[in-house]
């Protein structure tokens, strides 16, 4: 059985985990659950880190002569200084992470669309931004997962953040063991996961795992994997990992598989129909460095939300009570 590495991820507190939200609650987070088992959290409230208290009245971003500040409206007091003193001191202690999960909607830890209002009261929004803590961890982490609570409801959005995340977690465990040849066993293993993202990756990535240089085939991954996987790029790695079983297999197994290929890219079947069927050749012909690609599992099973969420539901019961 596939070991996976074990992420680290720096966690809005309030996500599961402690009442700091302004408004003493705890926010329900389904993905947060989930990850328990998998990942190891650390965990952070900006608005208590700089000393407020749980309950305590909301803040905003106002934009004050041009410039956003943090503003808590109730009292008028601004506390952006203190929140970029406490950002920096929170960075500097923080070990090597491997993605973030944020509340959304945050003036402080919110990652996208945060209103900047254009008065400490009101209603008027002058522009929308990131929250006064996220916005340095963007700065610091680009090419990191990072994402917030409500945006990791799409399935898409979270199997890309949770693929993201888990990659990163093994490269900072190969990274970790200083042995160069662990660098080139994680390229291995997530070769053809890299050319979903980009069909040059092993170009990219080559010269960098050459010359066992680190810090280079880190910016270069993280590079890979901010481009987007598409259906046109599954086709063509799993043509090309297909092409290498062609002389070993009969005409009726090579014809099922290119239909496979053909329903997947009319969208008639899904990406995992199209990796099943590849993996199963591999087995089949003991291409075992094949099967253990990252590109099949990148993550936990656990965390594979269920294929169809309504399958055991029986509509034919409401209607018998209509």
């Amino acid at each position: 059985m596939r070991r996976f590495p074990r992420p680290r991820i720096v966690i809005s507190s309030c996500l599961e985990f402690e009442h700091v939200r302004y408004d003493g609650k705890v926010v329900p987070c389904p993905i947060v659950k989930d990850l328990m088992p998998f990942v190891d959290f650390i965990k952070v409230c900006p608005e208590c880190g700089i000393g407020l208290p749980v309950p305590r009245d909301p803040l905003r971003i106002v934009n004050v002569r041009g410039r956003e500040r943090l503003i808590q409206p109730l009292t008028g007091r601004d506390v952006t200084d203190e929140m970029d003193a406490f950002t920096d001191r929170f960075l500097a202690g923080l070990p090597p992470v491997d993605g973030f999960l944020f509340k959304s909607g945050s003036p402080t830890i919110g990652f996208y669309n945060i209103k900047v209002y254009d008065h400490p009261v009101g209603s008027g929004v002058a522009g929308r931004t990131s929250g006064l803590f996220a916005r340095k961890i963007l700065r610091r982490y680009p090419g990191y997962p990072l994402e917030d609570d409500q945006r990791l409801r799409n399935r898409k959005i979270r199997d890309d953040f949770l693929t993201k995340l888990f990659v990163f977690a093994g490269f900072r465990e190969a990274a970790g063991t200083g042995d160069p040849e662990a660098l080139k066993d994680f390229d291995e293993r997530n070769r053809c996961l890299f050319l979903c993202y980009d069909p040059d990756s092993e170009a990219t990535l080559g010269g960098a795992l050459a010359r066992g240089d680190n810090a280079a085939y880190f910016g270069r991954m993280g590079r890979v994997m901010s481009r987007a996987r598409t259906a046109a790029g599954y086709v063509l790695v799993a043509m090309r990992i297909f092409g290498r079983y062609a002389d070993r297999l009969s005409p009726a197994e090579t014809a099922w598989f290119r239909d496979i290929v053909a329903k997947y890219r009319k969208n008639k079947v899904g990406r995992d129909a199209l990796l099943e069927a590849l993996r199963l050749f591999a087995i089949e012909v003991s291409d075992w460095p094949t099967a253990d690609q990252t590109l099949f599992a990148p993550y936990p099973l656990d965390l594979v939300p269920d294929a169809d969420e309504y399958r055991d539901r029986d509509y034919r019961k409401v209607l018998s009570m209509a």
